[in-house]
Protein backbone atom coordinates (compact mmCIF):
# COMPACT_ATOMS: atom_id res chain seq x y z
CA UNK A 1 0.00 0.00 0.00
CA UNK A 2 1.20 3.53 -0.70
CA UNK A 3 2.12 6.16 2.03
CA UNK A 4 -0.10 8.60 2.86
CA UNK A 5 0.69 12.58 2.98
CA UNK A 6 -1.27 14.75 4.09
CA UNK A 7 0.76 17.61 1.88
CA UNK A 8 2.89 16.95 -0.43
CA UNK A 9 5.35 19.83 -1.89
CA UNK A 10 6.74 18.41 -5.33
CA UNK A 11 9.76 20.77 -7.00
CA UNK A 12 8.44 24.36 -5.45
CA UNK A 13 10.41 27.20 -7.19
CA UNK A 14 9.59 30.50 -6.78
CA UNK A 15 11.12 33.17 -8.65
CA UNK A 16 10.58 36.72 -8.96
CA UNK A 17 12.64 37.66 -12.75
CA UNK A 18 15.37 36.51 -12.96
CA UNK A 19 16.36 35.62 -9.07
CA UNK A 20 15.05 32.62 -7.92
CA UNK A 21 13.74 33.00 -4.38
CA UNK A 22 12.93 29.30 -3.37
CA UNK A 23 13.63 26.28 -4.51
CA UNK A 24 13.41 23.86 -5.72
CA UNK A 25 12.29 21.98 -2.98
CA UNK A 26 10.51 18.74 -1.67
CA UNK A 27 8.58 17.14 1.18
CA UNK A 28 5.81 15.44 2.57
CA UNK A 29 3.91 15.96 5.75
CA UNK A 30 2.35 12.86 7.41
CA UNK A 31 -1.42 13.28 8.43
CA UNK A 32 -0.58 14.22 12.47
CA UNK A 33 2.92 14.99 11.86
CA UNK A 34 4.73 18.09 13.08
CA UNK A 35 6.92 20.09 10.50
CA UNK A 36 8.21 22.98 10.61
CA UNK A 37 10.43 24.85 8.04
CA UNK A 38 14.18 26.32 9.52
CA UNK A 39 16.51 28.16 8.16
CA UNK A 40 18.24 31.53 8.15
CA UNK A 41 16.34 34.93 7.73
CA UNK A 42 15.59 35.52 4.03
CA UNK A 43 16.30 32.04 3.11
CA UNK A 44 12.44 31.74 1.61
CA UNK A 45 10.46 29.89 4.96
CA UNK A 46 7.98 32.62 4.67
CA UNK A 47 7.50 32.40 0.81
CA UNK A 48 7.20 28.99 0.65
CA UNK A 49 4.47 29.33 2.98
CA UNK A 50 2.65 32.09 1.37
CA UNK A 51 2.96 29.69 -1.50
CA UNK A 52 1.21 26.65 0.44
CA UNK A 53 -2.03 29.08 1.45
CA UNK A 54 -2.34 30.21 -2.28
CA UNK A 55 -0.86 33.99 -1.52
CA UNK A 56 1.98 33.13 -4.00
CA UNK A 57 2.04 31.52 -7.35
CA UNK A 58 4.27 29.19 -8.18
CA UNK A 59 6.86 29.68 -11.10
CA UNK A 60 7.56 25.72 -10.76
CA UNK A 61 6.06 22.47 -8.92
CA UNK A 62 3.67 21.33 -7.42
CA UNK A 63 1.64 21.10 -3.76
CA UNK A 64 -1.04 18.84 -3.34
CA UNK A 65 -3.08 18.64 0.09
CA UNK A 66 -4.98 15.64 0.72
CA UNK A 67 -4.03 14.10 -2.85
CA UNK A 68 -6.53 17.54 -4.02
CA UNK A 69 -3.87 19.94 -6.31
CA UNK A 70 -3.30 23.25 -4.72
CA UNK A 71 -1.14 25.46 -6.84
CA UNK A 72 -4.12 26.53 -9.26
CA UNK A 73 -6.55 27.30 -6.71
CA UNK A 74 -7.01 31.06 -5.41
CA UNK A 75 -5.91 31.40 -1.37
CA UNK A 76 -7.03 29.31 0.95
Amino acid sequence: MAERYELEIRGLVKRYSPQVTVGPISFDVRPGEFFSLLGPSGCGKTTTLRCIAGFESLSEGSIRLAGARLDDKPPH
